[in-house]
């Protein structure tokens, strides 16, 4: 799956040069929490939050910057972010972009890598729509369970077969028995989280019947 097959194409955008309580009327009336920046020439050129935005609340705006000139850059910075009624100067500069065939593994780790809720999708460079944090909570919930084949030897071989290639289990480790689709898996494993990974491994498949564990953790050796 990829972005133009999730992504939002119906996007509310504000001008760099629009007022800060502007943006907050989009956002409260639109029940969104960010906004794409488009400059004058309409393109995209920064984000405006409501983390940015929230910084007007979370310190008391001086009436003015000391006359220091060892005044650090980020107290100055500051000062902006809390004064200024422009949008060009609250705002995120640097979007984080991607194009409409991405697929959705690489946007979720851009919004990991960068700790942000949303990305911009552009197709050269023009604004196409948005994919945010709750597009990606949808594609989880519309997966389904891997469907194999039925019966009991089917789902014994897609299991054996799973064990092996997923987790690097063969069977010469562990023994898999499949009566009347209920799973029962037996043997020797490193660690309760390998214990875990199986059996989220087998209620993934589709068709089981419940899963008896009969695996133990085997003793390390000094």
């Amino acid at each position: 799956m990829r972005a133009r097959d999730i992504m939002t194409t119906k996007v509310i955008t504000i001008d760099a040069c629009a007022n800060v309580s502007h943006a907050i009327r989009l956002m409260i009336d639109n029940h969104i929490s960010g906004l794409p920046v488009a400059d004058e020439f309409g393109r995209i050129c920064g984000m405006v939050t409501e983390g940015d935005l929230l910084a007007r609340c979370e310190n008391d705006p001086p009436s003015r910057i000391r006359d220091n000139s060892k005044q650090p850059v980020c107290d100055i910075r500051q000062y902006i972010k809390i004064n200024a009624w422009r949008i060009s100067d609250v705002m995120t500069p640097n979007i984080v972009a991607v194009t409409p065939d991405a697929p959705v593994s690489i946007i979720a780790k851009l919004m990991a890598a960068h700790n942000i809720k949303r990305v911009v999708v552009l197709d050269q460079g023009h604004l196409v729509g948005l994919v945010s944090r709750r597009d990606l909570l949808r594609v989880i919930t519309s997966r389904k369970p891997d469907i194999v084949a039925t019966g009991d030897d089917a789902l014994k071989l897609a299991i054996a077969t799973r064990l092996k290639t997923e987790l690097g289990l063969a069977g010469d480790r562990i023994d898999v028995a499949v009566r009347n689709s209920q799973v029962s898996i037996t043997g020797n494993i490193d660690s309760e989280l390998q214990r875990q990974a199986i059996k989220v491994l087998v209620e993934h498949i589709n068709g089981t019947n419940g899963f008896i564990d009969g695996l133990h953790v085997a003793p390390r050796t000094a």
